[in-house]
């Protein structure tokens, strides 16, 4: 199905595998990857899931090809926004620390993935874009929630108009991928689940849970949550 699974030491390692395709998410790949990312988030040995691209490409975005074929095409296409909005709302909602490598093209959906994890590191040569390589022009499902949260309006609007393409350094800048020290994307990855993980996975996974609940939660609700966090956090330390 063009994705691959490994876990091991607190790790799942899922893995973009169709490089002949640039990695492009058509319907059989796009719920195969949601079914990889929900077998890592249902693993109590997995703490923290990175998720990498095979290839020279990361992911240049979805391949509507089949739906273009199809004798439905309006159902095809249908198929494939739902099955990418469960997978962003997946990786979006998860109680587990997402973390995302890219190098080469990251495009429509591939940057979806980029935006609804946690932390992304670039290689040098890595670009963004909003519309898929090959596509119609228009963008591709998901983007158009995700975009302006990660970077605000109007920088999506900038962003996204024209098919404007961003390099590494302007993407860092940005916040949607750190440019990864000597372009070592795989020793970024490696350095940040250490560093995220172990006896710091507690109080890093409340805050990466109390920020992405802010968007959808109220003022109050959400201090009346920074505090119990913070009782369990003394409460834990006393136990020690």
């Amino acid at each position: 199905m063009g994705v691959t699974y490994e876990a091991s030491d607190r790790l799942a390692r899922i893995v973009l595998d169709r490089p002949e395709a640039g990695n492009a998410l058509d319907l059989d790949m796009a719920r195969e990857l949601r079914e990889q990312v929900q077998r890592a988030l249902a693993d109590p040995y997995v703490d923290i899931l990175t998720l990498t691209g095979n290839g020279t490409d990361f992911c240049v975005g979805s391949d509507t090809s089949k739906a273009e074929r199809a004798d439905d095409p309006t159902t095809a296409v249908f198929e494939l926004a739902a099955a990418l909005e469960e997978l962003f709302a997946l990786l979006n909602s998860s109680a587990k620390i997402v973390l995302v490598g890219v190098q080469g093209l990251a495009a429509g959906s591939g940057l979806g993935l980029v935006l609804a994890g946690d932390l992304a590191f670039c290689s040098g040569d890595a670009c963004f874009r909003v519309p898929p390589k090959g596509g119609t022009g228009a963008p591709d499902p998901g983007l158009a929630w995700l975009l302006p949260r990660a970077i605000g309006q109007q920088r999506a609007l900038s962003f996204g108009l024209g098919g404007r393409t961003l390099d590494a350094a302007t993407a860092d800048s940005w916040g949607i991928a750190e440019l990864a020290p000597d372009g070592d994307v795989p020793a970024a990855l490696r350095d940040a689940a250490e560093n995220l993980g172990g006896k710091h996975l507690w109080a890093n996974s409340e805050m990466r849970r109390l920020l992405h609940a802010s968007w959808e939660t109220s003022r109050t609700e959400l201090s009346q949550s920074e505090a119990v966090t913070l009782v369990r956090a003394l409460l834990n330390r006393q136990r020690r």
